[in-house]
């Protein structure tokens, strides 16, 4: 039966399934985050709790429990439902191959050296003229952020890794790039353009129309890292120092050691050099990265696997 299941798994039904189960575990979850934030915090009022402006320590407590579900429900959960049913190997379908130390190391480096440039996009995408409703929305998730991120406490900054940069990096990159980038490839038979697609809905499910550009990018970065690498492992860890990156910084302002501002490095309003050279340095490595995978390394194919 689950042979004749996957022999049937076209890539257009591969994409389906992929929502279908995002849904599913959104639904799902959902509810499992809810009964577990209510045991925990001893507050059933989860309406309030979630408010954006929310400032109370069982508010706080019930945005991450939620967040970790939600992430959990809609991306991890889909991507391991759909490599049981599309692979007899459902580590390889996944993309969890060896990992060449040369390639990691400059994965790493580029994606902290690109913080600065992202910065520079993100503050240009935030000029783009929008509805005031959206502006409204975006500053309401960042004030929300920035009370869930500046602490001071060693628990909290563990926590906030987990929730902001553990969990997301592991599901979105299993959700978007093992599966949903290797269905789109194989149906466009086009890697650039499987590449896109997937990271225009990497971006536009994240809802931060203020941040499209950035988060596109950031996705199409980790999908050819993905396809140059041939191993899920490098944009999930790349995946994981970008917000990490983000989650420390907001813990050094709670405890004082940089300035507030320090958020806003790379802007043309603060520092739009630093800007230009993260862009360019960034780029060098990734250049070097693909130079190295093309004269050293044959990929397998990871269009085929589980079609």
């Amino acid at each position: 039966m689950i042979n004749h299941i996957r022999s049937r798994i076209t890539p257009q039904k591969g994409i389906i399934f992929s929502f279908v189960f995002l849904t599913l575990g959104f639904i799902l979850f959902l509810f499992m985050g809810a009964i577990t934030a209510g045991l925990i915090t001893g507050s059933w009022d989860i309406a309030q709790n979630l408010s954006p402006t929310s400032d109370t320590a069982g508010g706080l407590a019930t945005i991450r429990i939620m967040q970790m579900f939600q992430t959990t429900g809609m991306f991890i959960f889909p991507a391991i439902l759909i490599a049981l049913l599309a692979s007899k190997n459902p580590l390889s379908f996944l993309g969890f191959n060896q990992v060449n130390t040369k390639h990691m190391l400059l994965a790493i480096a580029m994606i902290a050296i690109l913080l600065p440039g992202i910065n520079l996009i993100a503050s240009l995408n935030a000029d783009i003229s929008v509805p005031q409703w959206m502006i409204q929305m975006e500053e309401s998730a960042e004030e929300l952020m920035k009370r869930l991120l500046i602490t001071d406490k060693y628990s909290v900054l563990a926590l906030n890794l987990f929730m902001v940069a553990v969990l997301p990096a592991i599901g979105e990159e299993l959700f978007f790039r093992s599966v949903l980038q290797k269905y789109f490839i194989k149906l466009t038979n086009n890697s650039a353009a499987g590449i896109i697609i997937t990271s225009l809905i990497f971006s536009a499910i994240h809802m931060q129309f203020l941040g499209f550009i950035p988060r596109f990018i950031l996705g199409v970065i980790f999908g050819y890292l993905y396809l140059w690498t041939g191993s899920i492992k490098i944009p999930i860890l790349v995946h994981f120092v970008h917000n990490g990156l983000a989650v420390f910084l907001y813990y050094l302002v709670g405890v004082g050691v940089v300035p507030m501002d320090i958020e806003n490095i790379g802007e043309p309003s603060h520092s739009w050099f630093l800007g230009i050279a993260s862009l360019i340095l960034s780029g060098f490595l990734l250049w070097t990265l693909w130079k190295d995978r093309v004269r050293n390394q044959v990929l397998p194919d990871q269009t085929s696997e589980g079609l």
